[in-house]
């Protein structure tokens, strides 16, 4: 092979990988860049609103003591880690629970709304973790207004230039449709809104499939994620300790905003 044809090849293996990269930037990454351009608040705070599966010191919680980079086995050209820093040295606000920070237990999506500006206000969070419904389906279905309430919280932290991360919410014993049909919701809206999604409930399922995850990833009650190790992030150790595969989803999600949005990284 002649050096102008190993040349041109190079050339060639360039371009194609740059064209990946370009393809494969999420749809959230260019609208939520611009959110960010008006962020006057806490850099690295990070918010937590939502009920009893939120308000649990087994989730977040765990990122302000351990190092969840560890547990990234797979290159995804993003960095594991801030520049020489520690991901509980770069964010904050892990153990903010309590309705004054926005979670709690029992809560559904009007409880949020009731207390969400004075956390803006108080907290100015750079990105709001958010999951609701688990309570608001209790009765069966999805009520009728739980999705403009669900707008209504991404929209103002949307206009306190705080970037909202969505979560599914976790499979529930005997509400399977309801299940269903509040995270159709919540889907729509991340893509509607061009908002980071992190899909726990798609994470259950993958651990977990069918039915599989009751008593499992799901705790005996039916309900809420089951305990254990939730700071370990395998999928043998996720398997059996729900609030685990949640953190992971949501340092998944954290992660690539904080290198996308809140402090790009060359070469991505």
């Amino acid at each position: 092979m002649t050096r102008t044809m190993t040349l041109w090849l190079v050339l060639v293996a360039g371009l194609l990988a740059e064209t990946t990269l370009v393809a494969d930037e999420p749809a959230w990454v260019k609208p939520m860049s611009a959110v960010h351009a008006k962020f006057q608040g806490k850099a690295g705070y990070v918010a937590q609103l939502g009920d009893s599966i939120t308000h649990s010191l087994a989730f977040w919680a765990p990122m302000g003591w351990d190092s969840p980079e560890q547990y990234l086995t797979r290159d995804d050209g993003l960095p594991k880690t801030p520049a020489e820093k520690r991901w509980r040295d770069t964010l904050s606000g892990f153990r903010d629970k309590g309705p004054e920070h926005g979670n709690y237990s029992g809560w559904r999506v009007g409880n949020v709304l009731h207390v969400l500006d004075d956390v803006l206000k108080r907290n100015q969070p750079e990105v709001a973790l958010i999951m609701l419904g688990t309570n608001d389906i209790s009765g069966g279905k999805v009520p009728a207004d739980y999705a403009d309430g669900l707008k209504q919280i991404v929209r103002k932290c949307l206009d306190a230039g705080c970037i909202p991360v969505l979560n599914t919410i976790p499979p529930r014993r005997g509400h399977n449709e309801a299940v269903e049909a509040a995270n159709r919701i919540i889907r729509e809206l991340a893509r509607e809104a061009k908002i980071p999604l992190a899909d726990f409930h798609a994470e259950c399922l993958r651990l977990a499939p069918g039915e599989t995850w009751d008593k499992t990833v799901i705790s005996d009650d039916g309900v809420h994620p089951s305990g254990g190790k939730s700071n370990v992030y395998t999928d043998e150790n996720m398997k059996v300790c729900g609030y685990a595969a949640r953190n992971w989803v949501n340092f998944l999600a954290v992660r690539e905003v904080y290198f996308r949005v809140l402090h790009p990284a060359k070469g991505i």
